[in-house]
């Protein structure tokens, strides 16, 4: 009798199909409108792509700061500017006027075009293109007539200048749900949840006490950003009798060179020609402001230069929105 052997084949699943795709991320972000609303709400997004004069660019959110938006004005208004302005050019009467009250009431999407129209060799249109643009100059916002046509993306790294090519921007909160926003419709994004940490130890014989005053952190701290310093360690301010006068980062006991701080404290400033603020042991608080994280140890009274090094640990963290998940 022969054997049969009975062999039970189960079918490949590829494991593209078992992986579900992972959700964008949420990171809190303040959204600035052309009307002047401000809406603080999570925005919706790994990465935004932007198309510069060297190629599409996708950068992530987590490296954004934030962008200034500049026209994005839908196709259909483009369209019909475009067709207003020929018909300036046009020898009807009627039509000319039509064309011109459509511009006015396009309002500041047409100055761009207009300005361009202006500077025609058609000495015609380049004189009706200007009356219009006098018009709207005394109707529109001020602040609305200065947006450019193309967005500034500001990364933690460098500014970044091209047409952001999301068609919209999704947001999401807990009272209003998720949303989409059309990016002519805002004006400024201004993201909260960048990276931002970092470790490293500060000699206190380089500085503050000799010709390198402040370190650069390298950090480029945003206005939002809660911001938390940490350190420890020790300063001796007068190294040549070792012991004698040992500082923490909160400093000694008596004021250090300048009497603005004790001796030996760590303090810190935000931006070259920013407000000095002392930092201790431990600072936490929001900034209100941006710019790069400078720090210094306060020099010893006695012109010399100090010794010891204090350990810093520096976080940065998106502050908590109300309502939001």
């Amino acid at each position: 009798m022969r054997r049969i052997c009975l062999v039970c084949v189960l079918p490949l699943i590829p494991h593209a199909a078992w992986a579900q795709p992972s959700a964008p991320a949420k990171t809190p972000a303040e959204f600035r409108f052309a009307d002047g609303s401000v809406v603080r709400m999570l925005l919706v997004a790994d990465s935004i792509e932007v198309r510069t004069k060297y190629g599409l660019l996708t950068v992530p959110v987590q490296d954004i700061r934030r962008i200034e938006f500049g026209m994005h004005m839908p196709e259909t208004v483009r369209q019909r500017i475009d067709q207003s302005i020929r018909l300036l050019g046009s020898e009807a009467y009627k039509q000319r006027e039509d064309a011109g009250k459509d511009l006015v009431q396009a309002g500041h999407w047409a100055v761009a075009p207009l300005q361009k129209a202006a500077q025609s060799s058609d000495k015609e249109l380049s004189l009706r293109a200007g009356a219009i643009l006098k018009k709207l100059n005394e109707t529109v916002a001020p602040e609305t007539l200065k947006v450019k046509e193309d967005d500034t993306v500001h990364t933690l790294d460098f500014p970044i200048i091209g047409i952001v090519t999301n068609p919209t921007l999704k947001a999401s909160s807990s009272l209003f749900g998720e949303q989409q926003f059309k990016l002519g419709d805002i004006r400024s994004l201004h993201v909260h949840g960048g990276r931002g940490d970092a470790e490293f130890s500060l000699d206190a014989s380089r500085i503050g006490s000799t010709n390198e005053p402040w370190h650069d952190t390298g950090l480029t701290v945003d206005r939002h950003l809660r911001l938390v310093i940490t350190a420890d360690g020790d300063c001796d301010l007068w190294p040549q009798t070792p012991g004698q006068y040992v500082a923490r980062p909160r400093g000694y006991n008596t004021p250090g060179k300048g009497g603005a701080y004790l001796a030996g404290a760590l303090i810190g400033k935000i931006g070259e020609n920013g407000k000095t603020f002392m930092v201790g042991d431990r600072h936490e608080g929001t900034p209100g402001e941006e710019g790069k994280l400078y720090l210094s140890i306060v020099a010893s009274p006695w012109n010399n230069p100090s010794s010891g090094t204090y350990r810093v640990r520096i976080r940065t963290e998106a502050a908590a929105i109300a309502g939001n998940k």
